[in-house]
């Protein structure tokens, strides 16, 4: 059919022989040519506007799902109907494998009542609604989630759907738990050293102590306004002047402080404090000091006692010096007076009545023998005191000399030297000697014995034994042990050499004591 616009118009000859019926069937047939060119024209407005809808679709569709967030539509019993590639991802499995299963299927259980929460919310209320959770995958990998989700009707005629976001916030939970254990641990650590926190704003002087402050030292919460100046008037007023200084100069220079100061606390007494402290500036924020104030009145109070302890203990060695000093002169004066002097006056008394004397040779002969029993005790009151074989001959031949001089039919002593061949410095050999005369002393005054052996073994350190077979006795009891046996001596001479003493005996199983002195610093 040809269009109206192309029909050849009709002549007024024409027109006066058409019939009123035809001439409603052309004024119809006009209108539905015009129907169908609107409709033409608004078909291809429908063509268009499919074409970019599908457009809008692809877009958005490829939006959805390389989102780097879960998406999840619900429908309202909580089926999954819709998931996109990262969704799929969290829970670690395929697509077909989530759609039609309820999202609650994936989280734990000590969660699930907060995710119910949630859901009912989300559908009663209609409003946004945001939770976190603990997700389970398929393949039983446990982490965190926040999930934010609506409920909505996307068009009158479609069923109500419920569009869940789903971020994964694993690490960040993480970080917070080892925020809150270090937060815990660094809390425990201040109350456990006796620390409080404290900060002071620079730029407004305003300073600021924790709780545990105002309880050390007594600080009555209404009576602290919170200004620098009143924290300084706090300080004992003997360090004020000191530690507000020390304050004002760390603050001009951004530097650190650590002071030790005294407090008077509302109970009177004076405290120590030690405050430390350092600048910190953050970009926006106001500059500020923030440190930790630690209580060591104990500390201090422990430090005075060793103070005290250690002149007691200086005292003490100066009198056992001066005992020591005086017991040896004694001991001297005795060995003097009871051998030396007593020879020296028989030999006076000899020669007296050598003129007298029917037969001389004889009384110069008793002289003779007198004159060398006190040459003999001369020496071994020498060789006691400082026996000059020591320094001429070592330790080995000093330590068979005492051997030799102090044996008796009686009383034998064996020695047995190890490695002594070359020679240790003199104090070190020294010492050595004197330990093993007074354990050989302790022996022959206390323990009855027949036999002592004396065993000295040089390696990277010196090994001393003294083995007797006396009477022994009961180490564990103190009073056993006799007064003078020189063990404190002895003990004395081995802390100059991170030295250690053990002693084993029981009663009639005689006595063996060891020694190690430690030589590797000769």
């Amino acid at each position: 059919m040809k269009n109206q616009s192309e029909r050849k118009p009709l002549s007024v000859k024409e027109k006066s022989i058409i019939s009123p019926h035809e001439e409603h069937l052309e004024k119809v047939l006009e209108e539905l040519h015009l129907y169908q060119a609107e409709l033409e024209m608004q078909n291809d407005e429908l063509r268009i506007a499919n074409e970019k809808l599908k457009l809008q679709q692809i877009k958005f569709a490829g939006i959805y799902d390389l989102a780097p967030i879960g998406y999840y539509i619900l429908d309202k019993t909580g089926l999954i109907i819709e998931v996109n590639n990262v969704g799929i991802t969290l829970l670690e499995s395929v697509k077909s494998n989530i759609l039609n299963n309820k999202l609650q299927s994936f989280v734990a259980a000590e969660d699930m009542d907060t995710y119910h929460i949630f859901f009912r919310e989300m559908l009663n209320s209609g409003r946004k609604q945001s939770c976190h959770l603990k997700i389970r995958s398929r393949k039983g990998r446990e982490f965190y989630v926040q999930m934010e989700g609506i409920a909505i009707t996307p068009v009158r005629t479609l069923p109500l759907q419920c569009d869940i976001a789903v971020m994964d916030i694993t690490k960040r939970v993480h970080a917070e738990m080892v925020l809150a254990k270090t937060k815990e641990r660094l809390e425990l650590a201040l109350e456990a050293s006796s620390s409080g926190t404290w900060e002071l704003e620079l730029d407004t002087m305003k300073f600021y102590l924790d709780e545990f402050n105002y309880q050390t030292w007594a600080i009555p919460g209404d009576k602290f306004d919170g200004r620098y100046q009143t924290f300084i008037n706090l300080i004992h007023p003997d360090d004020r002047a000191n530690i507000d200084h020390q304050f004002r100069v760390a603050m001009n220079n951004q530097q650190s402080i650590d002071l030790v100061c005294r407090f008077n606390n509302q109970s009177g007494l004076t405290c120590f404090a030690s405050i430390r402290g350092h600048v910190i500036t953050e970009s926006g924020q106001p500059s500020r000091f923030v440190g930790i104030m630690m209580d060591i009145t104990g500390k201090k109070n422990l430090e005075e006692e060793a103070i005290r302890a250690k002149i007691d203990q200086q005292k003490n060695i100066a009198l056992a010096t001066i005992h020591a000093e005086e017991n040896e002169r004694a001991r001297i004066s005795d060995a003097l007076h009871d051998s030396v002097s007593q020879l020296l006056y028989g030999i006076r008394i000899k020669l007296r009545t050598l003129f007298d004397a029917e037969d001389p040779t004889e009384v110069m002969k008793t002289v003779y023998e007198l004159l060398d029993m006190a040459v003999l005790e001369t020496r071994n009151i020498s060789f006691e005191l400082a026996p000059s074989i020591l320094n001429d001959f070592g330790l080995r031949a000093t330590i068979d000399e005492m051997a030799k001089r102090l044996s008796t039919p009686k009383m034998l002593i064996k020695t047995k030297l190890t490695r002594l061949n070359e020679r240790l410095s003199l104090p070190l050999e020294a010492n050595i000697f004197r330990i093993l005369q007074e354990l050989v002393n302790n022996a022959l005054k206390h323990s009855g014995a027949t036999l002592i052996t004396l065993e000295v073994k040089k390696s990277k350190s010196i090994e001393i034994c003294v083995t007797d077979n006396g009477k022994g006795f009961d180490v564990a009891k103190q009073e056993d042990i006799a007064s003078g046996s020189g063990l404190s001596s002895i003990k004395n001479r081995l802390s100059l050499y991170n030295g250690y003493l053990t002693i084993e005996s029981q009663p009639g199983e005689g006595t063996v004591v060891k020694i190690k002195l430690d030589i590797t610093s000769e």
